[in-house]
């Protein structure tokens, strides 16, 4: 009884382990061109503003020389396009490199990306904010292909899609390299090292499995952001937030009474930068101010902080003092730290994804594992297509 008790639970691991192999392949094989396209865009993301100033030297390169507050650059744009208006612009220039505003040059027009020279407040150059095709809208089209394969709504939840069979198949392939003997981790070992003679037999699933063991934590983290993201209102966003509600009366809340008339004269770009330094100096003496938005319709100033000026998404993200733009009080501080653990976890997604939570070094690994999951693709769908072709060639030569 005992011994066919033990064939009758092997027979069952056997067919749950070729139920999780048959489901990993054929996963693998419905999202292997959509995983491919992410990968691939993800890949060249990692690094988009620098790819972008190296297509677009036009619009980022500028002469050297000793550079103007940002404040003081976009007033002078202002001073000579008196109908823009602006939405944010960044607040450490730099010699040689334009600094980059966005600004709505029309009324009832999409903003634009504005490029100001740092030595006297010209303009070098303006684009849209769409894809297309060519060099200056080359990096959004990328990102349109990532988040959304440039299909809005529908392929932004299509992705979502993707990345929970992306993380399923993951999963199973953790599973499926499990031994069936005893101690499980010295029985395991070997399925994390290169077998020489298999390697020579069968060079794309050896590979395959060995490259996939050891990027699996990443993958899975990449895979799990994805479905965050992808399903960010729908899903995400309302759970994080009903499991861990952040703070009451933020200006930002979908509930927030509309924003008391003022009038008189704004505060202006200058003080608020001013005025939210001196927060910070108590508060952060370790952060700097990198962007500043103008949002009329809450009549507040925002201005970022990050850990010592850098455009990077460190940590949980930037820390934004809010200020009134009249009276220069200040209304809100964005601070995850603040707001409770569903807030950081929003807080956290894009950090992770992008690879900047922890600066160049994590940002390098993102890139890595975009060429692993592209890899991973290639020795996943070459030797079943290889199969595919053998009834074939076989029919030939009889």
């Amino acid at each position: 009884m005992a011994a066919r008790e033990l064939r009758r639970m092997r027979a069952g691991n056997m067919t749950l382990r070729r139920g999780l192999f048959l489901a990993h392949r054929y996963a693998g094989l419905g999202i292997a061109l959509f995983l491919m396209v992410a990968a691939v865009t993800g890949t060249l993301l990692t690094f988009r503003d620098r790819a972008d100033a190296m297509l677009n030297p036009g619009l980022f390169r500028v002469s050297a020389g000793p550079v103007r507050p940002a404040p003081e650059l976009v007033a002078r744009v202002l001073a000579d396009h008196p109908t823009w208006r602006v939405v944010r612009f960044a607040l450490q220039p730099h010699s040689g490199e334009a600094l980059r505003a966005v600004m709505v040059r029309t009324p009832d027009a999409a903003p634009d990306d504005v490029f100001i020279d740092p030595l006297d407040g010209g303009v070098v150059g303006t684009r849209s904010r769409q894809a297309g095709l060519d060099r200056a809208h080359a990096m959004q089209l990328m990102y349109d292909l990532h988040a959304t394969l440039a299909l809005g709504t529908a392929g932004r939840l299509f992705m979502g899609v993707a990345a929970v069979c992306w993380l399923a198949l993951t999963v199973a392939g953790l599973v499926i390299t499990l031994p069936r003997r005893r101690p499980l981790l010295a029985a395991w070992q070997p399925a994390w090292r290169l077998n020489r003679q298999m390697l020579a037999r069968r060079p794309w699933p050896e590979l395959h499995r060995v490259i996939g063991l050891w990027t699996i934590p990443f993958m899975i983290v990449m895979a799990l952001t994805s479905v965050a993201m992808n399903f960010f209102d729908e899903a995400f966003a309302p759970v994080a937030t009903f499991l861990s509600p952040p703070r009451a009366g933020s200006p930002f809340a979908d509930d927030a009474p509309p924003p008391a008339i003022h009038a008189g004269p704004l505060l202006g770009y200058a003080a608020a930068e001013a005025i939210a330094r001196t927060w910070a100096a108590h508060v952060h003496p370790d952060m700097l101010p990198i962007a500043l938005t103008d949002d009329p319709a809450r009549d507040l100033y925002g201005v970022s902080f990050t850990p010592g000026g850098t455009a990077l998404y460190t940590g949980f993200g930037r820390i934004t003092c809010h200020i009134d733009r009249h009276d220069g009080h200040i209304a809100w501080i964005d601070d995850p730290h603040l707001d409770g653990a569903g807030t950081l976890a929003i807080r956290a997604l894009y950090p992770l994804h992008s690879g900047q939570v922890a600066g160049w070094p994590t940002m390098g690994c993102v890139l890595a594992i975009g060429i692993a999951t592209g890899f991973m693709i290639v020795s996943g769908v070459l030797p079943w297509l290889r199969r595919q072709c053998r009834p074939a060639r076989s029919d030939r030569r009889a």
